[in-house]
């Protein structure tokens, strides 16, 4: 399914992958932590810059 990136949706997604980060916080600092914590980073950077209006696919949850 393909949704717009709506406001909303950009703040759902980069508070999700907010979450991500601080479950990685807990981990021993490893380079399989930084890799992923630097894979997120670079995904929020380009969230960020995604215009409204923006084709995202999602899965269906729920039948929804």
């Amino acid at each position: 399914m393909i949704k717009p990136l709506t406001p909303q949706l950009r703040s759902s997604i980069l508070e999700s992958l907010d979450k991500q980060l601080e479950e990685l916080d807990s981990c021993e600092n490893n380079s399989y932590v930084t890799l992923q914590k630097n894979t997120i980073n670079q995904f929020k950077k380009l969230i960020k810059s995604l215009p409204d209006g923006y084709p995202i696919p999602v899965e269906r949850r729920n039948g929804r």
